[in-house]
């Protein structure tokens, strides 16, 4: 019975994560043998001129764009976690952006917002210039964020999950003893939607050191059949870079970098969970 699974498993999973990680270590490029070279493609990456660019693109991804995201669901989900009419379908409208695929919504905020675009002609009405997204380095970025945070939805069923599994004694308890708004956040709600934003920060994580739909969309850059990333490499990132290589026929090199980023997020995933006791709480209020 578990035959068909299995063998599905072995020939359209294991077999390609052990055939690429032997490439990983070869020369190989389309309708040609594979060539044994060792760890020559992992120096050759270290010494690329594009790699330091598309890590710090990617960090910043991480470090502002996610902080951003979860904080705006975080405080979507308190908003509609109040009992009120309609609270139904405010829920539903949040939520719907994010079944939105992600090359529709990049497509649809890059009509939005290039040159001449409806944001565009908004700004010249009241005599404001609009911000080149697309052309200046310095507004790629947050374009890309700015995307990423209104298809919030899925972050905010999860945070909304957890403010409503929270128990309302706990609340009471801290009126009782005269705490306010804020001092009810940090010491209830806080250590109590910890599970949850532990789990949304590690996949968050993961997402984002996955990232490509979008910041392909954007970018327009393919200059000579190659990826860019333009404006001027702003929004080429490590998945970017990959496939630029892959297409140019470079597989092990492409293999070797897949590699790589499943170290980075293998070591990321480690150490969150080590350090998880510190600050991730169960619903009785131990450590998890």
């Amino acid at each position: 019975m578990l035959a068909p699974w299995i063998i599905g498993f072995c020939v359209f999973t294991l077999y390609p994560i052990v055939n690429s990680l032997y490439w990983s270590f070869t020369v190989k490029r389309y309708g040609t043998a594979a060539r044994w070279i060792g760890l020559k493609n992992y120096e050759l990456l270290l010494s690329n001129d594009d790699l330091g660019k598309a890590l710090r693109n990617t960090v910043y991804l991480a470090i502002v764009g996610m902080p951003i995201r979860i904080g705006i669901a975080m405080l979507c989900a308190a908003l509609l976690a109040r009992p009120r009419r309609g609270n139904g379908v405010y829920r539903t409208l949040f939520y719907v952006p994010s079944i939105v695929p992600a090359v529709a919504s990049g497509a649809l905020f890059y009509f939005l917002l290039k040159k001449g675009g409806p944001v565009s002609s908004l700004f010249d009405l009241f005599g404001a210039e609009a911000p080149l997204w697309f052309a200046d380095p310095a507004w790629a970025k947050p374009a890309l964020i700015m995307v990423g945070t209104w298809a919030l939805g899925d972050l905010m069923l999860i945070f909304l999950a957890g403010l409503v599994d929270i128990p309302r004694s706990l609340y009471e308890a801290a009126d009782l003893d005269g705490a306010g708004r804020w001092a009810k956040f940090r010491h209830v709600t806080l250590p109590m939607i910890s599970p949850v934003t532990f789990f949304t920060v590690l996949t968050g994580l993961i997402g984002v050191l996955q990232s490509f739909d979008q910041a392909f969309v954007f970018s327009q850059g393919v200059r000579r059949g190659r990826l860019t990333g333009e404006p001027e490499g702003s929004l080429l990132t490590y998945a970017m870079l990959q496939l630029r290589h892959f297409q140019d026929g470079r597989i092990g090199f492409a293999a070797a970098m897949a590699w790589v980023m499943f170290v980075i997020t293998f070591v990321i995933t480690i150490a969150m969970l080590a350090t998880r006791r510190r600050w991730v709480h169960t619903a009785s209020g131990d450590l998890a």
